[in-house]
C-alpha cells in the first residue's frame, strides 16, 4: 500500500479533458444534423489532441522535464481516492439512490426523458395525465415543446439507458460522477504537492461560515431567514457537498476544469477547457472566465516575453472550441430564456440601501472574509486568490432567476480556488506541526493562535455539510421514501407544484421557430 503511483501529466490531461469532452461529442453527434454534427465533433476531437499535445509544454514552447510533470500519489492514497469519490456520488443522491433533496424531481426527470424518448427529446401535451397539468397546458397556444437545459453531462448515462433501461442509466451516472470526482482529487493532489486527507476533506466540506447566521437565528429568529445558506434575503453561497446534491452536474465538471487550470503548465489550451463548459453550466462559465485570464496573465505564466501570453492565447484548441461551442450551446441556451426573465442588481430587490449595504457586509464576512484572512499570508501574491476573493465579493451585486442562479453558480469557480488553496494550507499546516512535533521547536505566541482560528474556522465550516449529510443518512435508514418522482417526465408532470419550474426552466414552447432547432438540430 505505501508503492507510489505515477501518472504524467499528458495522461492525467488526456483523461480528464476526455471526460469532459465525451458528451459534447455524443451532443453533437446525436442532436445536431448529420453534416453540422459530425463535422463539429471531428473539429472538436482535433482540438482535443493539439490540447493533450501541448499539455506537457512550457511556457516556452519546449517539453518539460518528466520529473516535472509526473502526478507520484501512494497507492493507499489513490485507492481511497478512489472509494471516497464513489461513496461521495452516490450519497449526494446521484441517481436517486438515497434520499434526495428537491432538486433531484428534475434531475430524476431529465434522465428519464433523455433514456425513454428520441434525440432531440419534444414533448406532446397529449401525454399529460394530471388533470392539473392537462388544464394548465389547456390554455397554451402550442400543442407541445422541446426539452431545453445543460443536459450534456447525463449523456453518457442515458446512452447506456438507452441499452440497458433506467436502472443500468441510474448506476452509470454515479460511476460517472465517481470518476469526475476522482480525477479532481488526482488534480488537487497534483497542485498542492503530495497526497493528503485534507483533499478530500475539503472538497466536500468547503463552505461558508453559515453556522454562525443559524446560531443567531434559534435564539434570536428573524424574518429573513430562508435556511441554513439561505439566511439573508436573495444572496447566498452554499458549500461544496450542497453543489453535489442539487447541481452535480455543474459542479463536477467545473471543479475538474478549475483543477485543470490550476496544474497547466501553459495557457496553449485554457480556452479549449473552459469553451467545454458551456456545454455544462453557463453560469459557471462567467465564474470562470476571470480565473482563466487571471491564470492566463500570472506572472508565472508571463516569463519575460508578455506578449507571447497573447500568442499561445490564439491557439488552434482555444480558437476552434470556443468559436464551436459559443455558437452551438449558445443557439441552444438562446432558445429559452425565460428563466432569466428575473434579474437586476441587488438593491432593486432590497429597496432599503441602508439594509442592503448591511445584507451584503454580512454575506461577505461570512461567506469570504474567513477565508481571505486565513490564506492572505500564503497567497498574497497569488494573483488567483486575489481574483478569486475581488470576483467573490462582486457577485452578490447582481441577481438572475428567482433563486438567484448568478450568486449560486458563477460563484462555483473562484470559491473552488478557494478550497484548493485551503487544503493546501491546511496540508502546510500539517507538515508543519509534525516537523515542530519531531525537532521539539517551540511555535510563537501568534502561530498558535492563527493556527487555533483556523482550527476553529474549518470546524465551523463543516457544519451545512455534516447537517445534510445527516440528513441524508439518518433519513436513508430509517426508511423513508428515496423516490424523486414529483416530476416523473417533463412528458408527463406528476405533481403539479412543478409546472413553474418545468415550464421555465426545462420546457420551450414556439421551439420551431428557434435558430437552434430551425436549423442545427436533425
Amino acid at each position: 500500500m505505501k508503492k507510489e503511483i505515477r501518472i504524467s501529466c499528458r495522461s492525467f490531461f488526456a483523461v480528464s479533458a476526455g471526460f469532459l469532452l465525451l458528451p459534447v461529442l455524443m451532443f453533437l453527434v446525436c442532436y445536431l444534423k448529420l453534416y453540422i454534427g459530425i463535422p463539429a465533433a471531428i473539429l472538436m476531437a482535433g482540438a482535443f489532441v493539439f490540447a493533450v499535445k501541448d499539455s506537457c509544454k512550457g511556457k516556452d514552447g519546449k517539453l518539460l522535464e518528466k520529473g516535472e510533470t509526473t502526478i507520484v500519489i501512494p497507492l493507499g492514497y489513490l485507492i481511497g481516492y478512489f472509494i471516497f469519490a464513489m461513496v461521495i456520488a452516490w450519497f449526494s443522491g446521484v441517481g436517486e439512490f438515497v434520499v434526495t433533496f428537491n432538486d433531484h424531481h428534475y434531475r430524476s426527470a431529465i434522465l428519464n426523458d433523455l433514456v425513454n424518448y428520441r434525440w432531440p427529446v419534444v414533448y406532446d401535451y397529449s401525454t399529460q395525465t394530471n388533470p392539473e397539468v392537462i388544464s394548465y397546458f389547456g390554455n397554451s397556444s402550442y400543442s407541445g415543446a422541446a426539452f431545453v437545459y445543460y443536459f450534456t453531462y447525463w449523456m453518457p448515462a442515458a446512452l447506456i439507458g438507452k441499452l440497458m433501461g433506467v436502472m443500468a442509466a441510474r448506476i452509470a451516472l454515479i460511476i460517472w460522477t465517481g470518476i469526475g470526482i476522482f480525477l479532481t482529487l488526482i488534480g488537487m493532489t497534483k497542485y498542492i504537492g503530495r497526497a493528503s486527507f485534507t483533499v478530500p476533506f475539503c472538497y466536500v466540506c468547503f463552505g461558508g461560515l453559515d453556522a454562525l447566521p443559524n446560531i443567531v437565528h434559534e435564539y434570536i429568529p428573524y424574518t429573513s431567514w430562508n435556511g441554513m445558506e439561505r439566511w439573508v434575503p436573495e444572496l447566498a453561497y452554499v458549500c461544496n457537498f450542497a453543489e453535489l446534491t442539487s447541481v452535480f452536474h455543474q459542479c463536477i465538471p467545473i471543479f475538474l476544469a478549475v483543477t485543470l487550470i490550476l496544474i497547466m503548465n501553459n495557457t496553449r489550451s485554457v480556452g479549449f477547457i473552459g469553451a467545454l463548459m458551456l456545454a455544462y453550466s453557463p453560469w459557471g462559465v462567467l465564474g470562470l472566465v476571470p480565473v482563466a485570464l487571471t491564470s492566463v496573465f500570472r506572472k508565472e505564466m508571463r516569463g519575460k516575453d508578455a506578449k507571447a501570453v497573447l500568442k499561445d492565447l490564439f491557439t488552434v484548441q482555444n480558437i476552434v472550441s470556443c468559436a464551436l461551442m459559443l455558437f452551438i450551446f449558445g443557439a441552444l441556451y438562446l432558445s429559452n430564456s425565460s428563466s432569466v426573465s428575473d434579474k437586476g442588481f441587488i438593491l432593486k430587490y432590497i429597496s432599503n440601501p441602508v439594509v442592503c449595504i448591511l445584507v451584503y457586509i454580512a454575506f461577505i464576512a461570512i461567506e469570504v472574509l474567513p477565508f481571505a484572512l486565513i490564506l492572505y499570508k500564503s497567497e498574497k501574491k497569488n494573483a488567483l486568490f486575489i481574483a478569486s476573493v475581488i470576483e467573490l465579493c462582486l457577485i452578490p451585486l447582481y441577481k438572475v432567476s428567482f433563486e438567484n442562479d448568478f450568486c449560486l453558480r458563477c460563484s462555483m469557480a473562484p470559491r473552488f480556488i478557494l478550497c484548493v488553496f485551503l487544503a493546501r494550507f491546511l496540508k502546510d499546516l500539517y507538515d508543519a506541526d509534525k516537523i515542530i512535533v519531531a525537532r521539539k521547536i517551540k511555535r510563537k505566541k501568534k502561530d498558535v493562535v492563527r493556527m487555533a482560528l483556523t482550527v476553529l474556522v474549518t470546524i465551523v465550516m463543516i457544519y451545512p455539510a455534516f447537517t445534510m449529510a445527516f440528513y441524508i443518512g439518518g433519513s436513508t435508514l430509517t426508511g423513508e421514501s428515496t423516490a424523486a418522482d414529483g416530476v416523473g417526465s417533463f412528458g408527463n408532470i406528476n405533481n403539479e407544484e412543478h409546472l413553474w419550474n418545468c415550464t421555465h426552466n426545462y420546457m420551450c414552447e414556439g421551439y420551431e421557430d428557434t435558430f437552434f432547432f430551425k436549423y442545427l438540430v436533425r
